[in-house]
């Protein structure tokens, strides 16, 4: 494959270098941040997608998972109030219960390190979303396994700049969200914006009469920059989250009516503040100076059993009424505490960087379920500690060479109310080597090979389930699964970006492979009604495939943008707690194919259309079992008029309302059937439509 692949990108690299007699220098710049630098993303040497927000607009997307299908082998998967758990070329977390697990997929916005705390990831006056895929080891180190995803805030401007946004839809949802910025003085400017979006949500509890999976989410956010001298520079941004939704997605006839009698919840409130100090006085470098600390409140919770127990109730309760029913829930507390310090050195050409980073993080999680004598409590003290370096060296006029390294030193402390005491430190090292050939200033083939790297860690379920009632008989086995070890990715990538003569098309083509060592898989032990989930090491794992991303302006009035992303994935050596081989098996969230085509056809100058297409392949839901998301394919759709300050938009995602899924889990919770295991659905969004009003200058 990656022979037929050279072959395309060759032909294709020649076709973009013809008329090269074109005026190059008014060729669009679409600006990414991914190699500590900005730059076009036709000239970064890594596969990444970006959105703008006139792209966010036109989708009318609300929170992040709205807008990833729209990315070359992106996923993502729910079993909470969104679908906050990303996989990129199939790797990335898929839940998260009592273990303090460290992500694949890391999150930044506005600098501050989110990775892990998905719900954060609203978009309202968000500037642009980058998603590198690949691992970031150099730059973003041991949260970034997988890739990145990094999100920017719009920026604050000397000129007076407002923005207004209203929208209304079914569901009884609703948003709103006002920002605006100006200077004061001759030097320094603010931006502000809040934002609420409400909604009941698309399930549907008869018991208690009410939207049980509601959306209710406020996000609010401040940067100020100012100028202090000539040569020093100060950017301060902070923001608050308050996100109260609902969480009752399973039931166990598979639809989205639910008969829970103690739905849970889905929250978040969090404030975090960043602070930046960038000099420019030296003459061998600039200097940046980065601190930023983040507190979050979580708690997730839910109805372990999903019905209700109520003997006045027998029709809606059969099951929870039956000789063989339980009734339980499962609380999740956490604190958490991130701080950040980095100091970062660039040359003057950008053609080198150096940095000292350091990370702490502090979790404290609370559980409360049923089933336990007590509550159980943990605390969960973290420390990374890196040194990075990247420089670029030119080769010719027209190649460069890139090599970046980034050793970093994780120490983690973990202990419990069971008396649990575990410590975990590792020392991991990532890498990037890139030759990268302009073959003209519109067109790029590079090469790459990158090391990326996730810290290992301790499997707290595991070893709480050890006594547990129901699963005591498999105390051994937990407690010889206490720790797991970290694990390296080796990624290879061969691509080409160009953008034609005419200025009219801007093609993205990469082909990679990727070695998973040591690979880390998350994996359950069922006993009755009773399970724990746990990581575990297998030998080794493999992931290979095509992305492709473009945007051709087919004509003056019609614009057309795409992707497409070829994944295939293997695991090598890992056994079930059952005892199933999963070798040879493709790796869980991993569709052999996804895509997404959007056409935009201007009927004036003011009014347009936005038809688009996306679809992905079968997937398994999990390492664990065989269960699978089944292929489909959505229609989305959106008709405007934007005037120069204000606009209207009318909107549909999954027009003809298919049913899809977002989260599987396969084990028995039903008693009328004796609890024999199945598959456990959670369904992804229905058919939402709705309307929205902006204004802004």
């Amino acid at each position: 494959m990656n022979a037929r692949l050279c072959l395309l990108a060759c032909a294709v690299a020649q076709s973009l270098s013809l008329s090269a007699h074109a005026d190059e220098s008014d060729i669009e710049k679409i600006i990414v941040t991914g190699d500590f630098k900005n730059e076009s993303i036709q000239e970064l040497s890594a596969s990444a997608s970006l959105f703008s927000e006139a792209d966010i607009a036109s989708r009318e997307a609300k929170y992040l998972d709205e807008l990833l299908n729209q990315a070359a082998n992106v996923n993502f998967t729910a079993g909470a109030s969104r679908g906050k758990f990303v996989q990129i070329r199939g790797i990335g977390l898929r839940s998260q219960f009592v273990d303090p697990v460290n992500p694949s997929v890391g999150v930044v916005i506005d600098g501050i390190n989110y990775s892990g705390l998905g719900g954060a990831a609203m978009l309202f006056d968000v500037d642009q979303v980058e998603i590198y895929r690949g691992p970031q080891g150099t730059r973003f180190g041991a949260d970034a396994l997988a890739g990145m995803i990094h999100m920017e805030s719009a920026e604050p401007t000397l000129e007076p700049s407002v923005k207004v946004k209203l929208g209304a839809g079914n569901y009884n949802a609703w948003d709103a969200g006002i920002a605006a910025g100006t200077g004061f003085g001759e030097k320094s400017s603010v931006r502000a914006s809040f934002y609420q979006n409400k909604s009941d949500g698309y399930v549907d509890n008869q018991y208690l009469d009410s939207n049980s999976q509601n959306i209710d989410e406020q996000v609010a956010r401040i940067k100020l920059h100012s100028q202090i001298t000539e040569h020093w520079r100060t950017e301060l941004v902070a923001h608050y989250m308050d996100i109260d939704n609902g969480y009752d997605a399973f039931t166990l006839d598979n639809t989205r009516i639910s008969v829970a009698d103690e739905p849970g919840k889905d929250t978040q409130e969090s404030v975090a503040v960043g602070l930046s100090n960038i000099y420019s006085g030296f003459n061998f470098a600039d200097v940046q100076f980065n601190l930023t600390g983040l507190d979050a409140d979580l708690l997730y919770s839910y109805d372990e059993d999903w019905v209700c127990n109520d003997p006045e109730q027998p029709a809606l309760c059969l099951e929870g009424l039956h000789p063989y029913a339980y009734s339980s829930t499962d609380s999740y507390q956490r604190d958490r505490q991130d701080y950040t310090a980095e100091l970062q050195l660039s040359g003057k050409a950008g053609n080198w960087v150096s940095g000292l980073y350091y990370q702490s993080r502090d979790v404290d999680l609370l559980r409360q379920y049923t089933w336990n004598a007590g509550d159980f409590t943990s605390t969960y003290d973290s420390e990374n500690i890196a040194l990075y370096g990247q420089i670029e060296t030119p080769i010719s006029d027209k190649t460069r060479l890139v090599t970046g390294l980034r050793v970093e030193r994780n120490e983690g402390q973990y202990s419990d109310s069971a008396a649990v005491v575990e410590n975990v430190d590792d020392t991991m090292v990532g890498a990037k080597v890139a030759l990268e050939y302009q073959v003209v200033p519109r067109t790029m083939i590079y090469t790459s090979i990158s090391r990326g790297y996730k810290a290992g860690g301790i499997n707290a379920e595991a070893i709480a389930k050890a006594n547990d009632e129901g699963l005591s008989q498999d105390a051994d086995f937990f407690l010889n699964h206490r720790t797991f070890d970290p694990e390296y990715l080796w990624n290879a990538e061969f691509g080409v970006k160009g953008s034609s003569a005419d200025k009219r098309l801007n093609l993205r083509i990469t082909a990679f492979y990727m070695y998973r060592d040591n690979i880390q898989l998350k994996a359950w032990k069922t006993e009755d009604q009773q399970f724990a989930g746990y990581f575990d090491n297998g030998n080794s794992g493999e992931n290979y495939g095509l992305e492709i991303e473009g945007e051709y302006a087919v004509s003056k009035r019609l614009t057309l943008t795409g992707s497409v992303g070829a994944l295939d994935s293997e695991i090598d050596g890992f056994v079930t707690a059952e005892g199933v081989d999963q070798s040879d098996r493709d790796q869980a969230q991993a569709p052999h194919y996804q895509y997404a085509l959007n056409a935009r056809f201007d009927i004036t100058d003011a009014l347009f259309v936005n038809l688009g297409v996306e679809g992905k392949d079968e997937y398994y839901f999990s390492n664990s079992h065989n269960s699978k998301s089944p292929s489909y394919n959505l229609v989305n759709a959106s008709v405007g008029y934007q005037a120069e300050y204000w606009g209207v938009n009318f909107w549909v995602r999954n027009a003809l309302d298919k049913d899809y899924y977002n989260r599987g889990f396969k084990f028995g919770n039903n008693p009328v059937n004796g609890y024999i295991a199945q598959t456990y659905v959670q369904y992804a969004e229905p058919r939402v439509a709705g309307v929205s009003f902006n204004y802004g200058f």
